[in-house]
């Protein structure tokens, strides 16, 4: 079973809003995590040697006091000393990386160990140790922890290994900050390609997807295409065989139909045209015997009379059929006039029957006439609608059956024209059809007899349009068709 190409579409799309979304879950994943490695940065990495540089200023300071008397040395060497003591007490308890349990030392560990530094982590324990050791050894030395010594002093050696220890540790620091960037360059480097991945993932599926929907739909369309130009070139009905539930198969289905019915409206033309040319052959060729006979026959008023008549009769036929023709095809381009004027309906339905009565004197055309039937519509028109009713009705009716005419005027705003007429054998159970403009109901009539060629209902239908009235055939019991118009005052 063939999947359906707004399902197709809809894959395409979908897919294109996942990528989209992963795009965007990318980005966001990726900003937090750069976010956080900068933040771990800033508040980890970054501090402690800023610190440090303070704890090398008080190593320096009390590298000047060395060279005063000892007497001197203990008021100044306070401040230097304590500093450094805030300073090993934080750092202890913040920066200890080798036993701190914070995440970002965790992390520091981890990018440590990946680096292969981690012999780092005891360095900075020994030189934290001895710094924490000297600045515990100056204390006691200088009398600010313990007994006051009898003779404060500062050691030399206490001095240089807290400088040596201090220099050590923020070596050791810068060396960690190197570790950090180098592990955020690496994230970094990776966020990076997995956006490439994203994107490069996103054009191939979009492309995939793109050429998939393609691949369905294009070849189909190519052949709707080509068959459309055939029929239009050739005129020759070729079925698609593009089956299936899909809105192509659809289409294809459509476009079977629809040429279908285009040739089949063709073939009915032609039909049309050929019974059209045997109707208009049909008069001409009665009428130019008639003409020769009363020619012929000049000096004899009976026969020249009767040929006469006869070509008269022959040429309301003519006008008749040829006015149907002009009017079809104005009809066909939205043309055809319309000129309303106070009209009376019987009159106009009397002056028809006494025209046609000529052409059909093998039929009685009966006149029932019910209530006032004056109204606003356009006589030349409604004389055609009622001329072709009555042919038709004369062309399907039975041999020397009546046809009755009733013009029911008896409601206040409609006027109800029904004719009716026993036979319609021949007629197709679809009386619609008598309503297409090229259909064709040949009735192989009596001599002298009107045959309908099927333009005139069309012409009638049309005229109804115009004048918004409703039109309609139906079959009633005892072999009887009626034809109804029903016009608005």
């Amino acid at each position: 079973m063939k999947m359906s190409i707004g399902r197709r579409l809809s894959l395409l799309v979908l897919s294109q809003l996942l990528l989209a979304a992963l795009g965007i879950i990318t980005s966001i994943v990726a900003f937090k995590r750069l976010t956080a490695e900068a933040a771990y940065l800033r508040h980890y990495i970054f501090p402690p040697l800023v610190v440090i540089s303070t704890g090398i200023e008080s190593s320096n300071a009390l590298y000047a006091l060395l060279a005063r008397p000892s007497s001197d040395v203990s008021e100044d060497a306070r401040k230097p000393i304590m500093g450094l003591r805030s300073f090993i007490d934080r750092y202890q308890q913040d920066w200890l990386t080798a036993t701190s349990t914070l995440p970002d030392a965790g992390q520091l560990r981890a990018a440590l160990k990946r680096a292969g530094e981690l012999k780092l982590l005891e360095k900075e324990r020994q030189a934290v140790n001895i710094i924490a050791s000297v600045v515990t050894s100056l204390e006691r030395t200088t009398g600010l922890v313990g007994p006051a010594p009898a003779a404060p002093a500062l050691r030399r050696t206490d001095v240089e290994d807290l400088s040596a220890a201090l220099v050590q540790l923020n070596k050791i620091n810068l060396r960690y900050m190197e570790v950090a960037y180098g592990a955020y360059d690496d994230n970094r480097r990776l966020i990076l390609l997995l956006f490439l991945a994203v994107g490069l993932g996103g054009i191939t599926a979009a492309s995939l997807f793109g050429l998939a929907v393609r691949r369905a739909i294009a070849p189909r369309v190519r052949r709707m295409v080509a068959a459309v130009q055939r029929f239009r070139e050739r005129g020759v009905y070729e079925p698609l065989g593009d089956w299936g539930d899909d809105e192509l198969a659809v289409l294809a289905h459509t476009l079977n139909t629809s040429f279908k019915a285009i040739a089949e409206r063709d073939k009915d033309r032609d039909r049309f045209l050929a019974v059209a040319a045997h109707e208009l052959k049909t008069p001409l060729t009665i009428m130019k015997g008639f003409s020769q006979v009363a020619l012929t026959h000049r000096h004899d008023t009976a026969v020249r009379e009767r040929a006469l008549a006869i070509i008269d009769r022959q040429t309301t036929r003519l006008g008749r059929l040829v006015q149907d023709l002009l009017w079809s095809a104005r009809m066909s381009g939205g043309e055809l006039p319309f000129k309303p004027e106070a009209i009376d309906l019987e009159d106009l339905a009397r002056r028809v029957i006494g025209e046609l009565e000529l052409a059909a004197k093998d039929h009685m055309i009966h006149l029932v006439p019910r209530g006032d039937a004056q109204l606003l519509g356009d006589p030349e028109l409604l004389e055609q609608a009622l001329w072709s009713l009555l042919v038709q009705a004369v062309a399907v009716a039975l041999e020397h059956e009546p046809v009755l005419i009733t013009i029911d005027a008896a409601s206040a705003s409609r006027v109800l024209i029904t004719i009716e007429v026993r036979g319609g054998n021949d007629l197709p159970e679809d009386l619609e059809k008598l309503l297409e403009p090229f259909a064709v109901v040949a009735f192989e009539g009596r001599r002298d007899e009107p045959r309908s060629t099927g333009i005139g209902l069309y012409l009638v239908q049309g005229i109804a349009r115009l004048h918004g009235a409703s039109f309609w055939i139906e079959r009633r019991p005892g072999e009887l068709m009626v034809f109804s118009l029903e016009l608005r005052r």
